[in-house]
């Protein structure tokens, strides 16, 4: 019984590690079929959505089912980076202000409001493969997630600390493991927190999950 139980444990770790290197090689070419730009949204929510189907407990065909989301969701998830786009220039912009000052204060003001992006950024994200919502209740439901899950944010933040240090200690891991691990962590880390967001707002606010 024990050696059956290793040997299992053992296939699946090497099951997600195929799937893994897979959906990051994907996520690397239809980026670069996008033009990068145009791409590279529309292939994330495909890598999202389709590692949602196996964190579900599925098995569907990784080319089909991330080509699907891909064509499916190109210009809604495209709309998500003009926004993203947008908040990344003011924060440019920003920095390049806090640059002329020398405030160590307005300097760690500014590094709190890049975390806080980045998070929502994560939480909006993972919430756009799991419920169908217009982009602006996407975004509220992102910022109160940030603001009222500390926990699971802090697993998103030490997760891409470790995806980090992994990837830039082990050369070339980041060539098949970059996208799809931060997405992995993203999605743990937001299962942890949404729902208890959602129970929330069944009441007044109910949504269709995918």
């Amino acid at each position: 019984m024990q050696f059956g139980t290793f040997t299992n444990s053992i296939y699946t770790f090497c099951n997600w590690f195929a799937r893994l290197a897979y959906l990051n090689l994907l996520w690397i070419c239809f980026t670069l079929i996008g033009g990068i730009l145009l791409g590279f949204f529309p292939a994330t929510i495909a890598l999202l959505a389709t590692l949602r189907q196996f964190l579900k407990g599925n098995s569907p065909a990784i080319w089909s089912t991330f080509w699907g989301y891909y064509k499916e969701e190109f210009w809604r998830s495209n709309r998500v980076g003009g926004i993203v786009a947008g908040i990344s220039l003011l924060l440019f912009i920003n920095f390049s202000f806090i640059q002329t000052i020398d405030s160590i204060y307005l300097l760690y003001t500014w590094i709190i409001m890049c975390c806080l992006s980045v998070l929502v950024i994560c939480y909006t994200l993972a919430l756009y493969v799991e419920f169908e919502q217009t982009l602006t209740m996407l975004i509220k439901n992102g910022i109160l997630l940030t603001l009222y899950n500390p926990v699971p944010s802090l697993f998103i933040i030490f997760g891409f600390a470790a995806v980090y240090f992994l990837l830039t200690n082990i050369p070339g891991t980041g060539f098949f493991f970059s996208a799809s691990i931060l997405a992995l962590v993203i999605l743990s880390s937001a299962n942890l927190s949404y729902r208890k967001v959602e129970r929330k707002q069944k009441s007044s606010s109910p949504v269709s999950q995918k």
